[in-house]
């Protein structure tokens, strides 16, 4: 039996672009077998995986930025603590493990001590959450099994060959790095927050930009260099404008971005799903 995967990308508050996908998966009533992510894709996907739909990710999104999630890190490598952001994960989905959720989900994180990839697909989900969306600076190290995790993206910023290696004969995964070119002013949101404003005023800033740039460009190149050993079937690189990595104001922008980008890959989305002639009804919703 064919098996569907979808994997979802990093890329801070473009994420919203994950909700409009699954806002178009909806719709088609598709189910995958698997999800895979990384970082804000991990975040996304392991929401999808506990059976939140399309509305209640976009109310979980709109409580997820710095301004309400700040607190002092205490002696910590980052900026802001973690409690508040697990705090509001398990208010929206309790305290699951893997083996609870409705779809299983492998998430990618990185291992500061060994310098290595490390895939987590078992055990607490929360945690594993927090460590592969822990942006070095911003979010502090998680420690799990005795490992020192960050953000999954500094090594796998889009885990289609994750989904490979767990048995997926098709795979549609998701790419945040389309960005505006270089030396693109973004269009700030006029947030009312004052962390919010401060890092929309950063990202405007030509060394930001700088860095923005290079990352998208890094992770561009990862995923060609992985395609020498695995690649998906569809990989979709919806447009995310001048959407800075903290700019959460612009989640309709986001979301717009994605449900675009499927739309005008659906016919040939669907074709790679049900290539055989005979739909898997396994695949469908309803």
């Amino acid at each position: 039996m064919k098996k569907f995967a979808l994997t979802l990308g990093g890329g801070g508050a473009r994420g919203a672009v994950h909700i409009g996908i699954w806002m178009e998966m909806e719709r088609l009533k598709l189910i995958p077998h698997l999800i895979t992510g990384t970082s804000i894709g991990g975040i996304i996907g392991g929401l999808i995986a506990s059976g939140l739909n399309s509305q209640e990710l976009i109310t979980f999104y709109k409580k997820l930025d710095l301004a309400r999630l700040y607190t002092l890190p205490l002696g910590k490598p980052g900026i802001t603590d973690s409690k508040r952001f697990e705090k509001l994960i398990q208010d929206t989905i309790g305290r699951p493990t893997f083996a609870n959720l409705k779809i299983p989900l492998a998430v990618v994180a990185t291992d500061l001590i060994e310098r290595t990839e490390v895939v987590l697909d078992e055990g607490d989900l929360i945690s594993a959450l927090l460590a592969t969306s822990a942006f070095p600076v911003v979010l502090p190290p998680v420690e799990r099994y005795g490992l020192t995790l960050v953000d999954g993206g500094i090594l796998n910023n889009v885990p289609f060959d994750v989904a490979r290696a767990r048995g997926a004969t098709r795979v549609l995964a998701v790419s945040l790095s389309n960005s505006a070119p270089y030396g693109t002013q973004p269009e700030n949101g006029g947030s009312k927050r004052l962390i919010n404003r401060m890092l929309s005023a950063a990202e405007s800033m030509p060394i930001w930009q700088v860095v923005s740039t290079v990352s998208d460009i890094l992770t561009a190149r990862s995923i060609d260099a992985r395609y020498g050993i695995s690649r998906p079937d569809i990989l979709l690189k919806p447009y995310v404008g001048t959407i800075g990595l903290f700019d959460f104001d612009n989640l309709d922008q986001g979301i717009e971005a994605g449900r675009q980008a499927f739309r005008e890959a659906e016919a040939e989305i669907m074709n790679i799903l049900f290539s055989t002639g005979r739909l898997n009804n396994e695949w469908l919703r309803g």
